[in-house]
């Protein structure tokens, strides 16, 4: 279900360029800064060039498909009977539109290139000129700078089949990224510290996505899933930041989150389960229904899920019960059938994610059947019985 991390993290982007024109010197400045604020130095200097719009939707469309765990109508045909999303014509468009909005430059992992749209100058709004620009270029350089050691492209592509570790590893990249980018904005300050630091990053954490500019019927779904790793991400950074200095943040690089519970409650929650489904699918589709993806939905999506229709204290307090989680998607035509199967902390977590959940889904028009097995719930849609 997860995107590439171009369609969720660079395509989301950052700010604005003031109207210079992108030059190699300038964006080797902006690494010298980066490399102050970091404490880690550049192996390669980072090749920048212009996009024009046009290209950059392209380029868009192709990482969103290819970033998807299965052809992009199929996929968002499976989101819709989750509940996740309603029905929406021309998703897939709107989709381009929200990245195209939000993204005025990136870095992209795959040609290891950093990119400036042509003529994106007047999405920042009151902000611009060199200082804006320096703000971009910082965010933007420190994600070439992790993607040095982390190899981005090729990670995220292993977790193609794992929304939730994606969505935590996200957060890790764009939770460091906007502090490296606040305290380079801070070090243009004369006599500015931790204080200002501390007033910078909320305004920037909004800043660097816009929710008033989201193009009209993009459902809340993909905002919120855009949202989250700037702002949690950001937090969950800045927590292990003042326990450890950057020592600590290396340390996740090593050892990413692996859940977005992880970046939700900090990193003493439990390891997600694993092995939730047996490993040949074939005898829990459906008859008549093929195979059609696999993944791990995680915390957040959970918690979504719930609030569509629950106070978020309710939901929030469902979803928490999560320990571990893995569905498998089939279809027959542009039928869906799913089962997903939830762990929980003992029996009693069990009882009680499933009767909130149930709460919440009855009367959908996707409505699934939910049962308490042990410790864990067991989600199906288009069965006429849970398999076992």
């Amino acid at each position: 279900m997860r995107k590439s991390r171009f369609g969720a993290a660079a395509a989301a982007a950052l700010l604005c360029l003031g109207a210079s024109e992108l030059l190699p010197s300038r964006v080797a400045e902006v690494a010298k800064a980066v490399e102050q604020v970091r404490g880690r130095r550049f192996e390669r200097s980072v090749p920048a060039s212009e996009i024009e719009e046009a290209a950059l939707r392209r380029t868009l469309q192709s990482k969103l498909a290819e970033g998807m765990p299965a052809p992009p109508e199929d996929t968002i045909r499976t989101l819709v009977a989750l509940g996740l999303v309603d029905e929406t014509p021309n998703v897939l468009e709107k989709l381009i539109d929200l990245y195209a909005s939000q993204v005025v430059a990136f870095y992209d992992p795959e040609p290891r290139r950093f990119y400036v749209v042509k003529g994106g100058e007047g999405a920042l709004g009151s902000l611009g000129g060199e200082a804006a620009e320096k703000i971009v270029f910082a965010h933007e350089l420190m994600h070439a700078l992790q993607d040095e050691s982390m190899q981005l492209d090729s990670r995220m592509k292993e977790l193609k089949d794992n929304s939730d570790r994606s969505l935590a590893l996200e957060s890790l990249l764009e939770g460091e990224a906007t502090i490296v980018m606040v305290r380079v904005a801070v070090a243009e300050l004369p006599g500015a510290g931790q204080a200002a630091e501390e007033m910078m990053a909320p305004l920037l954490e909004a800043g660097a996505l816009e929710k008033a500019n989201i193009p009209k019927d993009v459902p809340d779904f993909f905002v919120e899933e855009l949202f989250f790793p700037y702002v949690e991400g950001t937090a969950y950074v800045r927590s292990a930041l003042k326990k450890g200095g950057w020592t600590a943040v290396d340390r996740l690089w090593k050892s990413p989150p692996t859940s977005s519970s992880e970046i939700m409650h900090g990193p003493g929650v439990p390891a997600p389960v694993e092995n939730l489904l047996p490993r040949s699918l074939d005898a829990l589709a459906p008859q008549g229904y093929r195979l059609l993806y696999v993944d791990t939905l995680g915390e957040w999506t959970l918690r979504y899920l719930l609030r569509r229709t629950l106070t978020a204290e309710e939901a929030d307090k469902a979803a928490a019960e999560w320990r571990g989680d893995r569905i498998a998607f089939f279809n027959a035509g542009r039928s869906v059938a799913y089962v997903w199967r939830i762990r929980c902390d003992g029996p009693g977590s069990a009882e009680r994610l499933a009767a909130t959940f149930l709460k919440a889904r009855k009367g959908a028009k996707s409505e699934p059947a939910v049962e308490r097995r042990a410790s864990e719930v067991i989600v199906t849609f288009g069965y006429a019985k849970t398999p076992a």
